[in-house]
This record gives structure tokens, sequence and C-alpha cells, in this order.
């Protein structure tokens, strides 16, 4: 896990990157529902392309889904702001996805009841 700069944990789901053409899923989630990975899958991967970045998404330790994108210095192909714009799209167009993902991470994983 890592710590963002709100001081919350943070752990990896998934990520995708443009630069080295790889995907990689968090074992530690392998336990999801399997259609919700591949839904989770092709979003990263496509808006890794799209983005021309590394396209992460990750649980903080409260539950709560985060999306991030880092691109290599020197990458003239990578639009911060539009990857902002875009990551804010996908947080309101995909809230559904982000709260069952949400009571799945805090009852799996937290081992909070419903």
């Amino acid at each position: 896990m890592i710590t963002d700069d709100r001081n919350y944990e943070k752990s990896i789901i998934c990520a995708a990157s443009v630069y080295k053409q790889k995907y990689y899923f968090n074992p530690e989630y392998e336990s999801l529902p399997t259609e919700i990975k591949k839904e989770i899958r092709v979003k990263v991967i496509t808006l890794a392309e799209k983005l021309h970045c590394i396209f992460m998404m990750g649980f903080y330790d409260d539950g709560y889904v985060y999306f991030e994108t880092r691109a290599e210095d020197n990458d003239f192909f990578f639009d911060e702001v539009g990857a902002t714009l875009e990551v804010s799209r996908l947080e309101r167009e995909e809230r559904e996805l982000t709260e069952r993902l949400g009571v799945w991470y805090r009852v799996f994983k937290m081992g909070a009841s419903l």
C-alpha cells in the first residue's frame, strides 16, 4: 500500500500502462465477481490508451474507490487537464460501479456488516 496526500492508505486494484502495453490486476482482489473484474479491465485499459498514460484504479483504506493517472516525464502526448476532466467524468458516470466496489471492500476486506 501507498499513502496519498490525505494520509489515506491506498491499494491498487488494477492498472494499465500505455508505455509498456501491460495490464496488472492485484491478486489480493481476485475474489471480486468476474463480471466486475471484466468491466474494470476494459475501463482501465481503454482509459490508459485514450489518455496516453498509466491509469490506475484502487481502494482507499476506508473502502472508497479512486482513479489515478500518471505520465512519464517529457510525455508531450499526455494532457493533464484532459485527464483530470476524464477522471471527473468517470467518477460521475461510474458511481454505481464504485459504490458496489466500496460495499464489497467494506464487507469482504474490512469485515463490516451490511
